[in-house]
């Protein structure tokens, strides 16, 4: 049984958000994560900037889902 007592999903995160903000080393060292969606590049932009302050973060990617490439890669920190 799911949590919704085995009715369909209709409260998903992703559902209709163009951009998809990926992490690397955070949370987990050395993973490649995602971390959100967001509807434009400007707010894909801002939790990529936010998400780039966390520790072990070594680089954020903003990947657009509807042309499937990735948009914007920027690094992080200090890399060693």
């Amino acid at each position: 049984m799911t949590h919704s007592g085995g009715k369909p999903h209709t409260n998903i995160g992703d559902r209709g958000q163009r951009y998809e903000v990926r992490a690397t080393g955070y949370p987990k060292k050395g993973v490649e994560s995602v971390i959100g969606w967001a509807t434009t590049k400007e707010g894909a932009a801002e939790i990529a900037s936010a998400i780039r302050q966390a520790p072990g973060c070594t680089s954020t990617t903003i990947f657009d889902r509807q042309e499937n490439v990735p948009v914007i890669k920027q690094y992080a920190g200090i890399l060693r």
